[in-house]
């Protein structure tokens, strides 16, 4: 590493205790250790003894209403973080040994928004895999790019916050994720096009690899429904164009909500049922 500043991590955890060890499993066999590890916890406190060496920070939240804080959570970290340099890793995500050293040397250089690069993980972890277990197990989003070192990205809606890097002083330049957002989704598009809005930076995508843990999913998200819907708006009303689409229109077509794409609003007609519950779910697929 050249880059003579330090790096803070942040995650946030709110129960997954199991994928947050696995997270800090890999975090210990790193090639770069981060400076400050930052773990906001939501309502629950995790049993994190074993990583007694880390030098780990908890931040305790308590949640307020049904949807989980997913925004506000992410400013509290970036706010008890100490370091100029903040990288952001989804709960779910296993770093690779080069993520951070890497994706933090990029940040040094370029100082702007840098994605990294997520792969999932087709089985469940049921010990602790080395490193090349988890590349073949693990495949490439379909629905994202294949990224060779460090690209710039036209397409500001592939910022997806699973794992980035962002100074901390282009962070709070942003005022953080918008915390009107709570629950499920549209806060990191959110996010992403409020860099695009500023117009003097790029937004990066590194090759920078993380392997994301399986969990049960629902495809479509009909159990984050109403949350869907109320940030699907606060989008729209911010931006003047939707988002998530793919799942607006999955809602539409099993009568939960009424919209189009050429709609101003979303009007909800119906509660997804336990017989549509039970038909979403999927507690083995890899990504929805």
């Amino acid at each position: 590493m050249n880059c003579k500043d330090k790096l803070s991590l942040i995650t946030i955890v709110k129960g997954r205790e199991q994928h947050l060890r696995n997270l800090l499993k890999g975090v210990s066999r790193s090639s770069y250790i981060s400076d400050e590890i930052i773990i906001v916890a939501i309502d629950e406190l995790p049993d994190i003894v074993d990583f007694d060496t880390l030098p780990i920070k908890i931040v305790h939240l308590k949640s307020e209403g049904g949807h989980l804080p997913i925004a506000k959570a992410r400013n509290t970290g970036a706010i008890a973080a100490s370091n100029e340099h903040l990288v952001f890793l989804d709960v779910d995500c296993i770093p690779s040994s080069g993520f951070f050293e890497q994706i933090f040397l990029q940040g040094c250089i370029h100082r702007t928004l840098i994605m990294g690069n997520p792969r999932y993980l087709t089985e469940k972890i049921t010990y602790d895999m080395n490193e090349e277990e988890l590349k073949n197990l693990s495949i490439h989003h379909p629905h994202r790019p294949v990224v060779n070192g460090l690209e710039i990205s036209a397409d500001w809606m592939l910022f997806w916050s699973l794992c980035f890097y962002i100074p901390k002083s282009l962070f709070h330049e942003l005022e953080g994720f918008d915390e009107n957002y709570t629950g499920y989704g549209a806060e990191d598009t959110d996010f992403s096009l409020t860099l695009k809005q500023k117009g003097n930076y790029r937004f990066l995508l590194s090759e920078a690899t993380v392997y994301h843990q399986q969990h049960p999913v629902y495809s479509p998200p009909v159990h984050q429904l109403d949350s869907i819907i109320t940030n699907a708006g606060i989008f729209y009303k911010k931006w003047g164009r939707w988002v998530m689409e793919n799942w607006l229109q999955a809602f539409h077509k099993h009568d939960l909500i009424n919209w189009l794409e050429t709609s101003t609003r979303i009007e909800k007609k119906n509660s997804p049922s336990k017989e549509l519950k039970s038909k979403c779910f999927q507690p083995e697929a890899p990504f929805m």
